[in-house]
């Protein structure tokens, strides 16, 4: 496959990495909340990191693409967990193992099986 080819999907030395990263902490006002986001995605910001997913006032729950392959991407992803950490009230920060940001479909942990589309019931 040629260079432009490759580059143009994300294949080989083109290839993206993401992570997911999860944390809980003690619930949060909507000020502070709002000022915990900012700081959140400026740090991401700062790293080079795009995060997107799900911020609630008691937890976190984002799809981070940390970019190309080579990049330092354990270090910005361990320096993103630090800097959670480092947040008050922080209770549990986890980051999930790196996948192909392009082409690993994201899973929902909290979807039941059943096909049903409701997740908060019991069979």
């Amino acid at each position: 496959m040629k260079k432009r080819i490759r580059k143009k999907k994300c294949l080989g030395e083109f290839k993206e990495l993401a992570f997911r990263l999860t944390a809980k902490y003690s619930r949060l006002t909507a000020e502070s909340a709002n000022e915990v986001l900012s700081r959140i995605l400026e740090k991401g910001k700062e790293l080079g990191l795009l995060c997107g997913g799900t911020f609630e006032a008691d937890h976190l729950d984002f799809y981070v693409v940390s970019g190309r392959i080579n990049t330092r991407n354990e270090e910005r992803r361990q320096e993103m967990m630090d800097f959670l950490k480092s947040l008050p009230g922080m209770e549990s920060v986890e980051a999930g193992e790196f996948v192909d940001a392009w082409y690993t479909p994201i899973e929902d942990e909290s979807c039941c099986d059943c096909g049903c589309g409701d997740h908060d019931h019991d069979h």
